[in-house]
């Protein structure tokens, strides 16, 4: 992994140039794709009237920390390609990464941790005018960068002084390291921050996972409809109703299966004069359920207002000439030509509604994956880093093997920066519906199309 040192590089090791070049290599294609990418989702959003929402401004702010990300993977480029002695503030130049690299990952946390929050107040409170949810995005994407900065910043000031020696840097793009026999001890300083710094990701963690699962939970993703309900079984018509005593053959039926079931049976307390039986249904979907299904937001609002009464709308009739519009609410016009009306009013309405709801619930269900995607991706390309670049995790492995490691994780969590965009721009149909309107308007600005 590293070179060996001669006589003038006894201090200093090498990084080995198989590395570099893989290195060189990895990240150049990924700043390109990171670049270009974002770039494109970034000038789509802000293009395209119908993804100008308040939760799109949170994607957009992922891609400009994608952005920085990229700007982190240019300069590991410059530190890993120049030797120490033609590199001005080496010491400078190493801890700027580390503050962007940390600054970054807290910056996608607390963005996936916005969203949720967003998502689940949303739903709770679908009624929450436009002015209220831009406030609530924008207020949120300015707590996170506050929080990310000054957390990396303290982070960063606190193990930079330790980034040259082989044995306690984090930042592994280095030509070369300063060699040492062992790792430092963390004072209490470091170890204060490093409990600040860890509690932050748990509590953001702890913040998505709760808010994922209600945001589940109140589109019916969580819940099972139809397990253990019970219905009575059909009577025989050519049996007697006042029978008072029932055979071995009344009290068993067939089930699917061709085997016979016992019954569930439910009596009025003591007196076994009355005795109802049931059959297990483990398929049986009330109305309530079918309308959860189809209408979860408008469901769950009904079900915390159940016992409210709506009044009735004042109607007119058709038939009379001399009907006219009744002032009180409790009024119903009772002709029926006033009959069908007031149904077919209801039946348009009805529609209408379910219309909008059938939209909004698809539009949640699919921002809610798409953002759970990215999330999970999150997790696979920056837990790595994070876990081990833990001071004392990897003390078990040799200085080469410990370099190597972190040099892989490093690379993993750069995906981060082409992974999101890439993932919009290939799986979202709204956005390359306006991506491909985008580039015909450029084109024909251009007067390349006609």
């Amino acid at each position: 992994m590293l070179n060996d040192s001669n006589n003038t590089d006894e201090e200093f090791l090498p990084l080995s140039l198989h590395v570099v070049v893989f290195s060189i290599v990895f990240m150049g294609i990924d700043i390109v794709f990171s670049l270009l990418t974002n770039i494109l989702l970034m000038m789509t959003i802000i293009n395209a009237p119908s993804l100008r929402t308040p939760p799109n401004n949170h994607l957009l702010n992922i891609g400009l920390n994608n952005v920085i990300l990229s700007l982190c993977m240019v300069l590991s480029l410059v530190s890993v390609g120049t030797r120490r002695n033609d590199l001005v503030y080496v010491q400078s130049f190493t801890g700027f990464q580390l503050f962007i690299v940390s600054n970054c990952s807290l910056q996608y946390l607390c963005a996936f941790a916005s969203i949720c929050i967003y998502r689940k107040t949303t739903i709770k409170r679908p009624s929450l005018c436009l002015r209220m949810r831009k406030r609530m995005v924008t207020r949120s994407i300015l707590c996170s960068w506050i929080t990310s900065v000054l957390l990396s910043l303290i982070f960063c000031l606190s193990l930079m002084p330790n980034d040259e020696l082989i044995c306690d840097t984090l930042n592994p793009f280095q030509r070369e390291f300063r060699s040492c026999e062992s790792r430092s001890n963390l004072t209490s300083e470091q170890a204060v921050v490093l409990v600040i710094y860890i509690g932050a990701y748990v509590a953001g963690l702890i913040v998505i996972f709760s808010s994922y699962y209600s945001i589940c939970k109140s589109l019916n993703l969580t819940g099972s409809f139809g397990k253990s309900r019970v219905s009575p079984w059909n009577r025989n018509s050519s049996l007697s109703s006042d029978m008072g005593t029932e055979t071995s053959d009344q009290t068993q039926q067939l089930s699917s299966d061709g085997e016979y079931v016992k019954p569930y049976t439910i009596s009025s307390g003591n007196c076994e004069d009355i005795i109802v039986h049931y059959q297990r249904s483990e398929h049986a979907l009330t109305f309530e359920d079918i309308f959860a299904l189809e209408n979860p937001i408008l469901a769950a609002k009904l079900k915390q207002n159940v016992f409210e009464k709506r009044p009735l709308k004042p109607t007119l009739s058709n038939t009379s000439t001399q009907s006219t519009k009744s002032k009180n609410c409790t009024f119903t016009d009772i002709s029926p030509d006033g009959n069908l009306q007031r149904i077919q009013n209801i039946k348009n309405a009805s529609a209408l509604r379910n219309q909008f709801l059938r939209r909004d619930r698809v539009s949640l269900s699919s921002a809610t994956k798409n953002s759970f995607i990215m999330f999970i991706a999150y997790l696979i390309c920056s837990l790595p880093l994070l876990v081990l670049g833990i001071p004392g995790t990897l003390d078990f492995l040799s200085f080469e093997a410990r370099i190597l490691t972190i040099v892989v994780c490093r690379l993993l969590f750069y995906i981060n920066a082409c992974f999101y965009p890439l993932w919009y721009l290939l799986f979202s149909k709204r956005v390359r519906q306006c991506l491909l309107r985008l580039i015909e308007n450029i084109l024909i600005k251009l007067q390349v199309r006609r």
